[in-house]
């Protein structure tokens, strides 16, 4: 009876139902989007039609005919290079013919495209034929490694793990695999914005049972129940399980319907291993029993995420703290499993992990032992083990805690920032008071000082680095022709090109009069020629500077990382992730908890009540900002301009081939950046506070604002390109 209404309460309410809705609409699209927007000179309609055309034949035959395909394509672009194929052991006659008739575009209408998705296809038909070759190799190569000195220690976890190798594909021996799309199988269980989604969906299910009942002061009401607060405990663990259960269902439905209708499936009872990235797996199973299994795994997943929130909101007596405690487990978990080895001792920390289980399809489309305790253990036993001890001992803790935790407080703390005179707010100043709801009653002061202390702890300064001489040498010519571009300049390049031309005809000659192998010959001329391929950047970079009107020679090293180039990573993505999670966590209560405890009806009774404190709000809301972008933004900037210095700092933008089309300075561009980025994060408080006015509940308002601002920038974390372009962004990457 308590669980039945439990679970109307969660999923009744019209909120819940239409939460539900766009987030199952949002992953559809996100998967669509993600599969058709790839950088791939094919479709996946192209892909499909491919595997169509191959169907009825075994795999053998297959490989023979995709193979054939791609030999002819090689010898057609040849052709299309104007190369002479009379040569090869091949009826260039007709290849000639195909050519001109473009007969030989069976699945797309350029050879480009057709080249490619011939490659994938001959690479995953190939592993399908050749894959006795394959668990053939891997007992060589076995045989070989423990051969090795680095490895022959019997007792070492190396020596454990490879020797344990081959008898784990032992039974895979003489298998036939059966080629059919592979797309399909990843597509469907590989997408893990879908994971981002269902949490989003578990946490709605539980903080309306949990943190909303305790932000009406609801919960106090469980006191007076017959049995005490335990059956409602577990009966509330039990909705969050079907929360679990119901978005698994709902989201994946979605994921193998797409999927199916994108790719297709293949043969069903096809071994696993047929699947191109499952190539690796030592699971003797079909792709049908993947998928069952898969569900299975996932849903355990899920129920371990939902029982870790549930925990989190039965631990926190408020929006703030559940929010401040989820951000910290998922950065501390994010933490362990990107920084830690998979060869270390601490190994089980990075793969018992709510990271780790996510990535559900990886644990079985890979082979991997840990190492425990010096002893390869298969992942899949660690997965199901821990997963099952997680979920139980997790469950049992929330629901003691629930039964026995105190629900009418006492209003002395044996800690609380009100208790020293100059928190108390005695005051009759708005702006004060203001400050004192905020910065004291919603923990904005005790979260920006842990935000500080975390962020000088963890500040570590950077060197410049370089991942090879070649970066070394692009280093001195970049110096040595540092400033505007010149005639004279060009000149002393068509000199260093002229004298690296000479030491290659040199080296050329000697080593055609030699009767030896050369070797001496080279050694000789390898220190003339080991700046060249640095020397070929920069001659690039010179011609690109003579189409420009006033690019100068910049060393640029330093200035790509803070302008979102491929050599800083996901950098900015991490910075206005941090950015956007403070914003939130800071803020949601200045609105929420007003409109919560319907004490902004107060504001209707004056004059200007609405208006003055809006402002006030407003002030206090840049303040908080202000420190949060100093404290997130200001570390890399002064770590990045200390370690590669400042030189060419007011040389224009368009010297950084990136920004060919800007006008301002370098300098002038750090500027416009760093000036968007802050106003990025004003506009983040002002949707807050728009939000949290709108919904009157701190903890809907913190899941809104996650959703709305934290989402897109995990989403383009994930790859999903499409989101660097999504609200703000733009900004906080950089792509203006």
């Amino acid at each position: 009876m308590i669980f039945r209404n439990e679970l109307i309460k969660a999923f009744c309410k019209r909120t819940t139902i239409a939460i539900f809705a766009v987030l199952l609409l949002l992953n559809g699209v996100l998967l669509y989007i993600n599969e058709t927007k790839q950088t791939l000179e094919y479709t996946p309609e192209q892909y499909k039609v491919a595997y169509q055309t191959l169907e009825g034949l075994d795999t053998h035959d297959a490989f023979k005919q995709i193979s054939q395909k791609k030999t002819e394509l090689e010898l057609i672009q040849r052709l299309s290079f104007g190369e002479d194929i009379s040569q090869e052991n091949c009826n260039a006659e007709e290849l000639l013919k195909s050519y001109k008739n473009k007969d030989y575009l069976e699945f797309t209408n350029d050879i480009y495209p057709e080249i490619e998705l011939t490659d994938r296809l001959f690479e995953e038909i190939s592993a399908c034929e050749n894959y006795d070759s394959y668990l053939e190799n891997i007992d060589s190569t076995a045989r070989k490694m423990t051969g090795i000195s680095l490895f022959a220690d019997p007792d070492s976890f190396s020596y454990k793990n490879i020797a344990r190798t081959p008898a784990d594909f032992a039974h895979l021996k003489g298998s036939k695999l059966t080629a059919a799309p592979s797309k399909g199988v990843s597509m469907a269980t590989g997408f893990l914005a879908t994971d981002l989604i269902a949490i989003l969906m578990i946490m709605t299910v539980v903080v309306t049972i949990v943190t909303r009942e305790k932000e009406l002061d609801q919960i106090t009401l469980a006191r007076t129940t017959f049995k005490g607060r335990m059956p409602l405990g577990i009966a509330k663990l039990f909705t969050c399980f079907a929360a679990a259960m119901a978005a698994e269902i709902l989201l994946y439905a979605v994921n193998f319907a797409i999927s199916y209708f994108t790719y297709g499936f293949g043969n069903l009872s096809r071994q696993i291993q047929s699947v191109y990235e499952f190539n690796g797996s030592n699971l003797k199973i079909s792709v049908l029993q993947y998928f069952a299994l898969f569900l299975a795994a996932k849903l355990a997943v899920y129920c371990v995420f939902a029982a870790i929130i549930y925990l989190v909101t039965v631990v926190s007596n408020t929006a703030v703290k559940v929010y401040g405690a989820l951000m910290i487990t998922i950065a501390a978990e994010a933490v362990l499993y990107y920084t830690i080895p998979s060869t270390s001792y601490l190994c089980p920390l990075k793969y018992i992990n709510i990271l780790a289980y996510a990535n559900t399809k990886d644990l079985f489309a890979n082979y991997l032992n840990l190492n425990l305790f010096g002893k390869p253990v298969n992942y899949m036993a660690v997965f199901v083990s821990s997963a099952l001890v997680l979920l139980i001992v997790i469950s049992i803790l929330s629901v003691l805690i629930f039964s026995k935790q105190r629900v009418i407080k006492s209003r002395t703390r044996k800690f609380s920032l009100a208790k020293f005179s100059i928190f108390k707010g005695r005051t009759t100043n708005l702006f004060l008071q203001e400050c004192y709801k905020v910065f004291i009653g919603g923990k904005a002061l005790l979260i920006l000082i842990a935000f500080a202390v975390i962020t000088a702890v963890s500040y570590s300064p950077i060197s410049e680095s370089f991942s090879s001489a070649d970066e070394v040498y692009y280093k001195q010519y970049m110096l040595k022709f540092e400033g505007e571009y010149t005639s004279e300049k060009q000149k002393m390049i068509n000199e260093e090109d002229q004298k690296f031309a000479d030491a290659q005809m040199k080296m050329s000659e000697e080593m055609a009069n030699s009767e030896g192998d050369g070797v001496f010959i080279m050694m000789k001329y390898q220190d003339i020629l080991a700046p060249q391929y640095a020397f070929e950047q920069v001659k690039a970079h010179a011609e690109y500077l003579s189409t420009t009107e006033n690019g100068e020679f910049v060393y640029d090293s330093g200035y790509k990382l803070l302008t979102g180039d491929e050599s800083a990573g996901n950098k900015d993505l991490t910075l206005g992730l941090t950015a956007m999670a403070m914003v939130i966590l800071c803020l949601t209560y200045v609105y929420a908890a007003e409109y919560q405890t319907g004490a902004n009806v107060l504001l209707k009774t004056s004059a200007k009540g609405r208006e003055d404190t809006f402002l006030r709000k407003f002030a206090i809301g840049l303040i908080i900002v202000t420190i949060i972008y100093v404290l997130t933004y200001s570390p890399y900037f002064y770590n990045v301009l200390n370690a590669y210095g400042t030189r060419g700092i007011d040389a224009p933008i368009c010297s950084l081939e990136a920004f060919s089309n800007w006008g301002m300075s370098i300098k002038g561009y750090l500027i416009f950046i760093s000036i968007g980025r802050y106003v990025a994060l004003v506009f983040a408080m002002l949707i807050i506070y728009f939000l949290s006015s709108k919904l009157k509940s701190v903890i809907s308002a913190f899941l809104a604002s996650t959703a709305v601002l934290v989402l897109p920038v995990l989403l383009s974390l994930l790859g999903i390109g499409f989101f660097d372009y999504v609200l703000l962004n733009p900004i906080l990457i950089g792509n203006l």
